[in-house]
């Protein structure tokens, strides 16, 4: 089998082929390269945007599909499936957002 390196960041998370963090199932969506230089360039490119940045070059070996071979890391917090309560909060939070614009331009308006 061929290996190749995935880079996996310190909360378990691999970059994907359009530079986001992902959870890794689904394998086709990562971030590969057969040149461990290359995914080293790739983390100090990331890394220069977030300082607070630990990843590393994995190498993993490829499926017979041509996927690499990674394990699921934890769900994305950004992504998890909201819950009722989410909802209503960021709901409460844009319309107290909309009512303070709305305020504002009222004021300017009586001037």
């Amino acid at each position: 089998m061929t290996t190749i390196f995935v880079i996996q960041n310190q909360h378990g998370h691999y970059l994907g082929k359009q530079q986001q963090w992902l959870d890794g199932r689904d394998r086709r969506l990562l971030f590969r390269t057969v040149h461990r230089d290359e995914a080293v360039n790739v983390i100090f490119e990331q890394s220069s945007k977030d300082i607070y940045l630990r990843a590393q070059p994995l190498e993993c070996e490829l499926d017979d599909s041509k996927q690499p071979i990674v394990k699921a890391g934890p769900p994305i917090p950004a992504l998890a499936e909201p819950r009722d309560g989410d909802i209503a909060v960021a709901e409460t939070a844009e319309l107290a957002a909309a009512d303070q614009l709305n305020l504002g331009q009222d004021d300017i308006s009586a001037q």
